[in-house]
């Protein structure tokens, strides 16, 4: 799951392992520390199968080491773009990582990504709608317990919430891709 935020943020500059473990870290879902124990071995891992490379930096007075991504390493990012995102616990982090990594792939691509979590999320709309209706039935039942059911309705419309901003956000991803791809074909006349 981290290679892919790794390899898709190689493609755009080089990066020290204190910065890309900066960046992993604020791309979790929930959001979580990573120790350089899990840091540096998985940028070895990436390095032996020859998807990154260690540079000097010279211009850095300490000449620290930084990643850079190889041909494979872009090769491999690629790939992973176009990997179907299983839907378990770490659906929504490897998404992130793929918005993430939007700049690296065609806008086929793209759309392919957005429909793939577009489809997640309605079916967790559905569901959470599901859930919700019987909620809203178990207020009728004089013995169901309703400060809990009045709570957990409102958690519900949390998560109702979240979700409904996300399709937002979908759709005016999909209006900025025309809209790029619009004005690069109009740049290339």
């Amino acid at each position: 799951m981290y290679e892919l935020l790794i390899l898709g943020v190689l493609t755009s500059r080089d990066m020290s392992g204190y910065k890309l473990r900066i960046i992993l870290e604020s791309s979790l879902v929930p959001r979580r520390e990573i120790s350089n124990g899990v840091m540096y071995p998985l940028l070895r891992k990436l390095a032996n199968k020859g998807f990154i490379e260690f540079i000097e930096d010279y211009h850095n007075p300490r000449n620290k080491k930084m990643a850079h991504i190889t041909s494979a390493g872009i090769e491999r990012f690629r790939q992973l773009m176009n990997d179907t995102v299983s839907r378990d616990a770490k659906r929504e982090s490897i998404f992130r990582f793929k918005f993430r990594g939007m700049a690296g792939v065609d806008s086929t691509t793209q759309n392919q990504i957005l429909d793939d979590f577009e489809a997640a999320e309605h079916s967790d709309l559905k569901v959470y709608q599901e859930v919700l209706h019987h909620l809203h039935a178990k207020l009728d039942d004089p013995t169901a317990n309703h400060p809990y059911i009045i709570w957990a309705i409102r958690s519900l419309d949390l998560s109702l919430s979240i979700c409904r901003a996300k399709i937002k956000w979908i759709k005016n991803c999909r209006q900025k891709i025309n809209e790029d791809r619009k004005r690069l074909n109009g740049q290339t006349k």
